[in-house]
């Protein structure tokens, strides 16, 4: 089993990468939301019998302020992420890079490490027939199979398995 680096874990970063955009999304939706309840509280004290000004402006500030409060979380984290020494904050980097180009440049990274192992182990199988390189030339496309599977590109990927496809014949043709 291969160890991997936290920032190279395919999955653990398009965790991140949907997270990063779910926090972008509500920090825009939120504000927008609380802006027509504004609107709302305003057309409903207007059409109602008795104006209640002073409960209406506490409603609406109430309600300004957690927007501005919503919309700016982000920035103030990242504010006082980037005044803490990153010497130990290793995930934070990782967050910070998790990116869907990062996700797509890591996961083909990885497949195409994954199939020069194959390759190699296929190699070996056709010029020695036995059952340990067999196995070996299975488990590498096995390895490989997972790591294609992980390519966030849905053309990359199908590429990619049309490749294995291959090496997987190969293997199977050179069975001993």
């Amino acid at each position: 089993m291969i160890l991997m680096n936290a920032c190279d874990d395919v999955q653990l970063l398009n965790i991140l990468s949907i997270f990063k955009s779910l926090i972008s999304l509500v920090t825009i939706l939120v504000p927008v939301i609380l802006g027509i309840f504004i609107i709302i509280d305003v057309i409903k004290t207007i059409s109602s019998d008795e104006v209640d000004s002073k409960k209406l402006s506490k409603s609406i500030s109430k309600r300004i302020i957690a927007a501005v409060l919503i919309f700016l979380i982000p920035s103030l984290l990242n504010f006082v992420i980037n005044l803490i020494p990153m010497g130990n904050l290793y995930y934070i980097d990782c967050y910070n890079n998790a990116t869907k180009d990062n996700v797509l440049q890591i996961s083909l990274d990885n497949a195409n490490t994954s199939i020069s192992l194959l390759e190699t182990s296929v190699n070996t199988l056709k010029n020695s027939k036995n059952s340990t390189n067999y196995n070996n030339a299975l488990t590498a496309y096995e390895q490989a199979r997972k790591d294609v599977k992980l390519i966030t590109d849905k053309n990359v990927r199908e590429t990619y398995q049309k490749k294995l496809d291959d090496y997987k014949i190969t293997i199977e043709s050179n069975k001993p």
